[in-house]
C-alpha cells in the first residue's frame, strides 16, 4: 500500500481541521451585513440541539461535522470585516452592489457582489474575488466589461447598479 494512504502520526481529530485557513491581516476578507447575519444564524443553529433520529455511528459523525462547521464559522466571523455600502457609491459597482447584466446573446442575469464566505452563484451572490466581479468593480450602468472564461472571452453590458435589493429586483427581467 502506498504511504499516501496511511496515517503515520497516529493521533488527532481524524482530519477535523478547518476547511479554510485563517487569513493574515494582509488578506482581509469582507462580508455584507446580511451575509454576516446569515453566518451568525447558522452558527447558532449548529450550537443548538441536533435534530433527527440517527443510528449511533451516524450521529457521532454528524456531531463531529457540526462541531467542525461551528469552529469554521467562528473563525470566519472573527476574521471578516462587515462592509456597509456608502451613499457616495450609488451608480457604480462596488462591494455589496446588485448588478443587472446582459451578455452577448441577450441573456440577463442579476448578481450581488459579496465576500467569498457568502458567495453562491446559483443564489445570485458573486464573490468579489471572481473574474467577473473584479471586471465589474468601479464600472457603472451603460459600460461593458470583458471576462476571460474557459470557453473564450465573454462581454457583458451593465444595465443597472443598485444597493437596495428591492430596487435591483425591479430592474431585473
Amino acid at each position: 500500500m502506498s504511504k499516501a494512504f496511511t496515517k503515520e502520526d497516529g493521533g488527532g481529530d481524524e482530519g477535523l481541521t478547518p476547511a479554510r485557513p485563517r487569513s493574515t491581516s494582509a488578506e482581509q476578507r469582507y462580508i455584507t451585513p446580511e451575509g454576516y447575519r446569515a453566518l451568525q444564524e447558522e452558527l447558532l443553529d449548529l450550537q443548538g440541539p441536533a435534530t433527527g433520529d440517527w443510528p449511533e455511528l451516524e450521529a457521532g459523525v454528524r456531531k463531529r461535522e457540526r462541531e467542525r462547521r461551528a469552529r469554521e464559522l467562528t473563525a470566519i466571523l472573527e476574521d471578516v470585516r462587515v462592509v456597509v455600502p456608502e451613499p457616495s457609491q450609488a451608480g457604480r459597482v462596488f462591494f455589496g452592489a446588485w448588478v443587472v447584466l446582459e451578455d452577448e446573446d441577450g441573456a440577463r442575469m442579476r448578481y450581488r457582489i459579496v465576500g467569498p464566505d457568502e458567495a453562491d452563484v446559483k443564489a445570485g451572490r458573486l464573490s468579489v474575488e471572481s473574474p467577473l466581479a473584479r471586471a465589474l468593480l468601479g464600472k457603472e450602468a451603460g459600460e461593458a466589461v470583458q471576462v476571460e472564461r474557459p470557453r473564450g472571452t465573454v462581454e457583458y453590458e451593465i444595465l443597472a447598479v443598485e444597493y437596495a435589493e428591492s430596487e435591483a429586483a425591479t430592474a431585473a427581467p
